[in-house]
């Protein structure tokens, strides 16, 4: 393939459907294999752990196998300490011991009620200006992460500092004109992490104390109305359906909250997000066999991305961009249950929408091979992604459903080796159509 063309969106001849699902199955008949590479990492790879610098090396190795001079990115980070882990669930403890407070002994206290309010003010703040908060709490990680290197540097570190202190890395390849007029950096991450509950119960939880959350918080404020305009506290009642409420939101996201501060490194993390390094190693060695012409290809893995997507902070802090050139493809959580998806937009209030056009794109690639593919949307941006999503950049994310992420179950046992091969030959089937 002679990848040539300067624009995604120009004028080209598409190739016959046939033609192109041959041209495609050929390419994945010479020697494409993803599924080896997670024979070789099929072990927990929690940031900063021997697993993960293990990882990090075989990425390296393989990609100088194929011809490439990859960089090594070190970074370092802080472990969160457990005390930290539970002031969440503590400071949710609270808010749950005073609205029962003052449903019992403060009959309703407006004061008490509209402070209790603001709990649920906040999450609905949080919804709307997701795109805000998310750049926030990014720019703040990177502050911290900055402000450590210089303690690292300047040799400034406390003793409960050195204690915690964690490292792990990214490793970059590239290949094409530096000068070209597009660039795409593709991104998987190499780390893991396993949870004390399974995803499935942990979404089942989120919806319910969502829900629980949603109700109570609004008979809260409707009451509060009653009785400010008719003195008519209703809360009083109807006290035993206000505490069966309380008691399912408490009891829903507060074991919730609870789950997620009690992490370890279990899970060997196949498909999150073992099946995106090994995409992208392959297609790695796919473009480094082309004649590119105008065209940047950048591979990032990213580490410490379970930890607060800290490896693609540093990445992004520490390297230049150029918002009209660059477009960026995560891969992340691909292999279990068909069929494999693209995110249309992130947030389910306010959507952050991803590049429609590569959407499109995709989606006519995946029809004409006979693959299956939809669009959904997702609620918080979950990957890499995230740095330059909100900062404008061009960015999409192939994913698909999971039920045994972040557990021990997400073993090479569960993976379906077919989806994880197709959404190789669904980019590599863009690569030739569009970019050709």
């Amino acid at each position: 393939m002679n990848i040539h063309r300067s624009s995604l969106t120009e004028e080209r001849i598409e190739t016959p459907s046939n033609e192109l699902i041959q041209k495609v199955e050929n390419i994945m008949t010479s020697g494409i294999d993803p599924i080896k590479h997670l024979k070789q990492i099929n072990y927990p790879r929690r940031a900063g752990t021997e697993g993960d610098e293990k990882a990090a090396d075989y990425i390296f190795t393989t990609l100088q196998e194929y011809g490439f001079q990859p960089k090594t990115q070190e970074f370092h980070f802080l472990r969160m300490r457990t005390r930290f882990t539970l002031i969440l669930p503590l400071l949710f403890l609270c808010w749950g011991l005073l609205s029962l407070i003052n449903i019992l002994y403060l009959e309703n206290n407006l004061i008490v009620s509209i402070v209790i309010l603001s709990a649920p003010t906040t999450a609905l703040l949080v919804l709307f200006k997701l795109n805000f908060f998310v750049k926030y709490f990014l720019s703040r990680k990177a502050k911290q992460m900055q402000k450590l290197e210089d303690k690292i540097r300047n040799h400034a570190l406390t003793e409960k500092e050195k204690a915690h202190i964690m490292t792990s890395k990214n490793i970059i390849a590239d290949v094409g004109t530096p000068e070209a007029e597009n660039h795409i950096l593709f991104t998987a991450h190499i780390d893991t992490i396993s949870s004390k509950l399974s995803i499935r119960f942990i979404k089942n939880l989120g919806i319910l104390g969502t829900i629980s959350f949603g109700a109570y918080s609004g008979a809260y404020l409707l009451n509060i109305f009653s009785d400010f305009f008719l003195h008519w506290n209703f809360m009083m009642e109807f006290i035993p359906l206000f505490i069966i409420l309380l008691i399912l939101v408490y009891a829903s996201l507060g074991i919730l909250f609870i789950s997620q501060s009690m992490r370890s490194n279990e899970s060997h993390g196949i498909i999150d997000d073992g099946t995106g390094i090994a995409i992208l190693l392959e297609l790695a060695k796919f473009v480094k066999d082309q004649n590119i012409q105008n065209r940047k290809f950048i591979f990032g893995f990213f580490g410490a991305e379970e930890a607060g997507l800290i490896g693609s902070s540093n990445y992004y802090h520490k390297t230049q961009f150029d918002k009209n050139k660059l477009h960026v493809i995560s891969f992340d959580m691909i292999g279990e249950k068909t069929p494999l998806a693209y995110i249309k937009g992130i947030n389910p209030i306010i959507k952050t929408p991803m590049d429609s056009m590569f959407n499109s794109n995709i989606t006519e690639v995946a029809e004409r091979l006979n693959i299956e593919i939809k669009g959904i949307n997702f609620i918080y941006p979950g990957s890499d992604f995230a740095h330059w999503l909100f900062d404008g950049y061009k960015t999409n994310w192939f994913i698909n459903n999971s039920k045994f992420i972040h557990s021990k179950h997400d073993n090479l046992n569960n993976l379906n080796e077919k989806l994880v091969n197709n959404a190789l030959r669904i980019i590599i089937g863009y690569l030739i159509e569009y970019l050709s």
